[in-house]
């Protein structure tokens, strides 16, 4: 059992296991609306992630005030709506850090790093855009308690993955993809603060610590540079008549974008993880403000 679960993630993947799967309508009333076959093969997986994933924060509102009825009561709306945000964000994040593992292997990917496509890249790229799709309407609807850049975040990802499947880099899916392995410890230092006692201090603290670490030698160096490397790459394929400039400027646009937020966030972090590591040696509360800047 352990070497089949082994090479399901360390083998290479080309077929999706998922094209078998039909919603219906989806034919008959989505599919007009676009023109794009390889979108074709992927599009009621798209829906399904997306429902899938709001199922999870329905039921999430519906089961975590049963639940932890006593905590609920402390929380205010936004941190009620957060809450749930980081349910679905925790499962999104360990589903696709697992299913991208086989891409790093990928031969066919490695080979055309920007016009390149696979089957399972696309639905890798499906999972992440669907993700994406459902966080931005969230935030839209949400945006009076969560500001523009979580809106921004969701805009500019949802668009590169779109942009992704058509198909355009996506060898680079499991690279950025991989940004989401700080999500876990983000999501767990929530947790952390919103709820006091879930956790005892040393957890809180080897938490904030990896995170930190993670978010900045992932998300930051290792980020811009497959940027760099990205922008090089597209630079060598400029004279390709499969070449897109458009998708190019908003792919790169995009991930500058994202780079900021990443250093602002990695600030805002930073000081988070300060005012906890404070309070926990002096035994107070006197960053008790700070740590609501999360």
């Amino acid at each position: 059992m352990a070497s089949q679960i082994a090479s399901f993630f360390t083998s290479n993947r080309y077929h999706d296991p998922l094209s078998h799967v039909e919603l219906p309508f989806i034919n008959q009333y989505v599919k007009p609306l676009y023109n794009n076959e390889v979108l074709d093969k992927h599009i009621h997986e798209l829906v399904i992630i997306i429902l899938g994933y709001h199922s999870i924060y329905v039921s999430s509102s519906i089961f975590a005030p049963l639940l932890f009825p006593n905590a609920f009561k402390t929380l205010s709306t936004k941190n009620k709506i957060d809450f749930h945000i980081h349910v679905v964000s925790m499962v999104q994040a360990i589903l696709i850090l697992f299913a991208i593992i086989p891409l790093f292997n990928d031969p066919i990917l490695s080979e055309d790093r920007v016009f390149g496509y696979t089957p399972y890249g696309g639905l890798i790229a499906t999972m992440a855009l669907g993700y994406f799709l459902w966080d931005t309407i969230v935030s839209l609807v949400y945006v009076r308690y969560f500001g523009i850049g979580f809106l921004l975040h969701g805009i500019v990802s949802s668009a590169v993955f779109w942009i992704g499947i058509q198909p355009y880099i996506v060898h680079y899916a499991a690279i950025f993809i991989l940004f989401e392995i700080s999500t876990p410890f983000l999501n767990l230092r929530w947790f952390g603060i919103r709820f006091p006692k879930l956790f005892p201090d040393w957890f809180n603290l080897v938490n904030n610590a990896i995170l930190i670490l993670i978010f900045f030698f992932i998300r930051i160096c290792y980020g811009w540079y497959q940027a760099f490397q990205l922008g090089t790459d597209f630079y060598n394929a400029s004279n390709d008549e499969r070449f897109n400039l458009l998708y190019t400027i908003v792919i790169m646009g995009g991930n500058s974008v994202l780079n900021v937020l990443n250093l602002y966030w990695f600030y805002r972090m930073a000081k988070v993880a300060y005012a906890v590591i404070a309070d926990m040696l002096s035994g107070g509360n006197e960053h008790d403000d700070a740590k609501k800047d999360i």
